[in-house]
C-alpha cells in the first residue's frame, strides 16, 4: 500500500519483538496473563470498563472526536481545523501503514497462543503456560506485534501534543458505549490508557503497546515536517499563542 506522507511503509518499521527465551518477554507474558485474563484478581472495574471502551469504538473515531474538542477549546478557524483534522488523518493512516507492514513482517503470536502454549514445551522457564486461558476480550485475526491501536493513537496525540501541548483537559465518549465517559488531563493519560488497555484486554503484550506508540509518534513527527505545511514558516503547525 502506498503510504499518503512516509517515505516507505517499512520507514519506521522497529526492531523485532522480544526473544521468547528473553526476561522482558517473560515479564510481558506474565503481565498479560494475569491483568488481561477474562476474570482477574487484579484489573480493576474501571480498568475492565477502559479495556472495553477503547475497543468498543474506532481510533480515528475517538481521536478526531478529541481533535474537534481540542480545536473549538482553542478557538481554531475553519481552515486551521480543517488542516488540523486532515493532519491528524494522515497521520492516523500511515501510522497504520507502518503498523501493518512490522505486523506482516514480524508474524508474532498473540497471548492467547502464547499462554496457551502446552507446559511440557515451555520456551520460557521464567513463564507458565495455561491451556485454558482465555483474555477479556475477542483476540483480533492478525498478528501481535506492534499494536495498531497504540500505532495510530501514538501517531494522533503526537500530532495534537505539537498542535496544542500535551496538558489539555478533554473527555471522549463512544458511539457504541452510551453513557461511559472517559476525562484526561493530557494527551499523554490518554494514549497511555490505551497501552494499558490493550494489554489488560488480554490481547497485547507491553512491548508491543510501547513499540506501536513510538512507531506512531515518529510517523507524526514526519508528517508534520513534510505535509500541509502552512505558508506563514510555522512548519510545525503549533499553535501559536
Amino acid at each position: 500500500m502506498t503510504p499518503w506522507v512516509i517515505s516507505s511503509p517499512s520507514q519506521f518499521r522497529p526492531g523485532g519483538p522480544s526473544a521468547l527465551t528473553s526476561l522482558q518477554y517473560a515479564t510481558d507474558f506474565n503481565e498479560t496473563k494475569d491483568w488481561g485474563r477474562i476474570i482477574s484478581s487484579v484489573r480493576s472495574t474501571d480498568e475492565t470498563l477502559y479495556s472495553q471502551f477503547w475497543n468498543a469504538s474506532t481510533a480515528p473515531y475517538y481521536w478526531d472526536q478529541i481533535t474537534i474538542e481540542l480545536a473549538a477549546m482553542n478557538h481554531l478557524t475553519l481552515s486551521e481545523n480543517a488542516r488540523l483534522l486532515a493532519l491528524v488523518n494522515v497521520s492516523v493512516a500511515d501510522g497504520a501503514i507502518g503498523c501493518w507492514d512490522a505486523k506482516v513482517f514480524y508474524e508474532f503470536w498473540r497471548p492467547i497462543t502464547a499462554i496457551r502454549e502446552p507446559t511440557d514445551t515451555a520456551i520460557n522457564p521464567a513463564t507458565s503456560p495455561e491451556p485454558g486461558w482465555t483474555p477479556l476480550l475477542v483476540t483480533p485475526a492478525h498478528s501481535e506485534y506492534p499494536s495498531g491501536h497504540s500505532c495510530v493513537s501514538g501517531a494522533a496525540g503526537q500530532v495534537l501534543a505539537n498542535y496544542f501541548g500535551d496538558r489539555n483537559s478533554f473527555s471522549v465518549t463512544s458511539d457504541v458505549m452510551p453513557g461511559v465517559t472517559r476525562f484526561f488531563s493530557s494527551i499523554t493519560a490518554a494514549t497511555d490508557e490505551i497501552k494499558n488497555a490493550r494489554v489488560f484486554a488480554g490481547i497485547h503484550f507491553r512491548t508491543a503497546t510501547n513499540v506501536g506508540q513510538a512507531l506512531g509518534v515518529s510517523v507524526a513527527g514526519w508528517a508534520q515536517t513534510h505535509a500541509l505545511l502552512p505558508l506563514n514558516g510555522n512548519k510545525s503547525g503549533q499553535l501559536q499563542h
